[in-house]
């Protein structure tokens, strides 16, 4: 018999809470001195239901003269943050195409758009082979349950297909000691597990960087380098 996958319950109240605030439109606000004009339907900086997908850039570390990929960028808020760390030039992506309006707006209002490019993109599809980074940040989906509608692609990895993608093409786009900082929680039973397993099985070797513990999970961010 099929397994039933079953949505987590914090997944659905944050589901709710986002197309409740897509109804009242774009909200503002701030964070850490960043403002971040949050548009409908994108995934928000700051949520009482995610902890650690905005947090992690507490360990970008120095960046000054480095190239950066934001693979999801959402808002733009890693990228932003990754360019006011000291970033020399910060490509950012997403795959929804309101999340790149979105994240060119708030780029513009941060005044870093001299420092950061935003662009429609599934994973590495537009982005060129010959541009190498030193620090990649792939906020990706972390529920492995299919999602047909793109507004809410932002939390459903089928298969973990957008993660699998993530260590298989990214050797072809960072530089010789560059690293994959990525944000996660176990949502799905074995979620951590199976993370690990897959960058391992890439070639990667792994660091646990931050553990939060926030409404009965784990947010965990990690950091992955070639063997």
């Amino acid at each position: 018999m099929k397994q039933v996958l079953e949505l987590p319950d914090l997944t659905k109240s944050l589901m709710a809470k986002i197309h409740e605030d897509a109804q009242k439109g774009t909200y503002r606000v701030n964070v850490d001195g960043i403002l971040i004009d949050v548009f409908p339907y994108v995934f928000p900086p700051i949520s009482p239901f995610s902890k650690s997908s905005y947090t992690i850039y507490s360990q970008f570390g120095n960046l000054t003269d480095k190239r950066i990929l934001d693979i999801g960028t959402g808002t733009g808020i890693l990228a932003i943050a990754a360019a006011k760390s000291g970033a020399e030039n910060v490509d950012a992506v997403d795959i929804y195409e309101e999340a790149v309006k979105c994240a060119k707006h708030n780029v513009q209002l941060n005044s870093v758009d001299s420092q950061v490019s935003v662009f429609q993109s599934d994973l590495f599809s537009s982005i060129q082979k010959r541009n190498k980074y030193n620090l990649m940040i792939a906020n990706l989906p972390i529920l492995d349950y299919p999602e047909n509608d793109l507004r809410f692609h932002s939390l459903s990895d089928p298969n973990f297909q957008y993660h699998e993608r993530l260590f298989e093409e990214s050797p072809d786009y960072l530089t010789k000691n560059g690293r994959i900082q990525v944000s996660h929680a176990n949502l799905s039973e074995g979620g951590f597990e199976k993370l690990e397993s897959l960058a391992k099985a890439k070639g990667f070797k792994l660091k646990v960087i931050q553990d939060i513990e926030s409404n009965n999970y784990k947010w965990r961010n990690y950091e992955f380098k070639l063997k």
